[in-house]
């Protein structure tokens, strides 16, 4: 592999300034952001044979191996991470201008990159990505689903969705759905159990969602008939942070859980699942609204914009 310096000595820098050499880096930054040849030549519109001489053109023009290529793998050399990091941010000012023309003639287009919790995304975000391409051909969503706080600065994204009722300031956002939580366990689990008050769930085993403090138990409140109360201390078998999770056991039934709505839409309307103290209301654990919020900006890019306006058209009747 040629090492960074007799990359520095033999490259050509004219040859970057040409339309070609600009060309070749941004088909170099599709290959390693897409991880292969044939992921980017479809991505672009070329062939692969396209693709592959463009790479060893510049390769060429560099003086040093950018990616070591075998019949299963793709890996990036020392040499191509160091051109990789300058020539991607090129990229996304190319993307972004792209973007930004394309608003003017009112096409939405670009890569529009965003981020939500896994459950969030499994359950409203996915199943509504077909109808948005369906729609704006031209945007290319790249979604992010972690559990974890995202600095949308930090990771360079254009928009996240988070689940909070007390949205941070210093973003802008609207929201985008409304939701409530349940109480469920499965037809098997409350079998003969005649639930009729919170403070029953004491001695039944929960399955709460969330992470555990010492010495803090964990508590479910609920709002009642004629503006009752309740705060009740639960435990259970096990406590963890993914409402995916507590459904599985929940399913195999484990106890109760209390959960989102839609986490769990599809098995309370199949009858896998069932609503315990439906005259109780649960409050939320952590937030009944999903706010869409994005870097303030001057001017709102046509992409991020009509993600928003497709969100709050789809899920608003629930906001």
């Amino acid at each position: 592999m040629h090492n960074i310096v007799s990359m520095e000595e033999t490259m050509d820098a004219a040859y970057l300034t040409q339309s070609q050499g600009m060309a070749d880096l941004l088909v170099f930054v599709k290959v390693v952001d897409l991880g292969g040849f044939t992921a980017a030549a479809a991505a672009l519109g070329l062939g692969k044979p396209a693709v592959t001489k463009q790479i060893q053109r510049l390769e060429r023009s560099m003086g040093a191996t950018l990616l070591h290529r075998t019949t299963r793998r793709m890996t990036v050399t020392e040499a191509g991470q160091v051109l990789y990091e300058h020539a991607a941010s090129m990229a996304r000012l190319v993307e972004d201008a792209s973007a930004s023309l394309s608003s003017l003639a009112g096409r939405p287009a670009g890569r529009l990159k965003m981020t939500a919790s896994v459950t969030y995304g499994k359950h409203v975000l996915g199943p509504l990505l077909p109808a948005f391409h369906q729609r704006y051909p031209d945007v290319q969503v790249d979604l992010l689903l972690v559990n974890r706080y995202v600095d949308l600065w930090e990771e360079g994204l254009d928009l996240a969705i988070r689940l909070t009722d007390e949205p941070p300031g210093q973003l802008a956002g609207r929201p985008v759905h409304h939701f409530d939580f349940v109480l469920c366990a499965s037809p098997r689990f409350l079998r003969g159990k005649k639930l009729v008050h919170p403070d029953q769930l004491k001695t039944l085993p929960c399955l709460p969602f969330g992470v555990s403090q010492p010495g803090q138990p964990l508590v479910w409140r609920f709002d009642g008939p004629q503006r009752q109360t309740a705060a009740v201390p639960v435990s259970g078998p096990v406590i963890v942070n993914s409402s995916d999770v507590v459904r599985d056991l929940l399913l195999a039934d484990m106890g109760l859980g209390l959960l989102p709505r839609f986490a769990v839409e599809d098995d309370l309307a199949s009858g896998r699942l069932r609503v315990a103290l439906p005259q109780w209301m649960p409050q939320p654990a952590f937030g009944s609204t999903a706010w869409a919020l994005w870097q303030p900006q001057r001017v709102m890019p046509l992409k991020l914009r009509v993600m928003v306006d497709f969100l709050v058209e789809r899920l608003a009747p629930s906001v």
